[in-house]
């Protein structure tokens, strides 16, 4: 085999060496936060985290969403107080007001 032949063998097997350690660590970066997910869902997430958490996924109407729902259950656990839901909708309004 030609010298040439091979350093561009031994290189494109050093390329697709690292784009597969990449794929691998991307693929258990996600399954990490996948896992994280889930305990907070079973566990619960404080109402300050809620508003945070939404405030910091201000583009992603997914997460939005899911957070809402979280605000609605915290809400209906305790009647009395302030509404998390109403916080979420003050900040929504506060965001389209900023953006006009």
């Amino acid at each position: 085999m030609s010298p040439f032949v091979s350093n561009v063998t031994s290189l494109f097997s050093g390329d697709l060496a690292t784009i597969s350690a990449t794929i691998r660590s991307t693929g258990r970066d996600i399954l990490i936060a996948d896992i994280d997910l889930a305990h907070q869902e079973a566990e619960g997430i404080a109402p300050a985290e809620i508003v945070t958490r939404y405030v910091a996924a201000r583009d992603d109407y997914r997460i939005q969403v899911w957070l809402r729902e979280l605000a609605a259950e915290a809400d209906a656990a305790q009647p009395f107080g302030p509404r998390l839901v109403d916080e979420l909708d003050t900040l929504d309004a506060l965001n389209l007001f900023a953006a006009a």
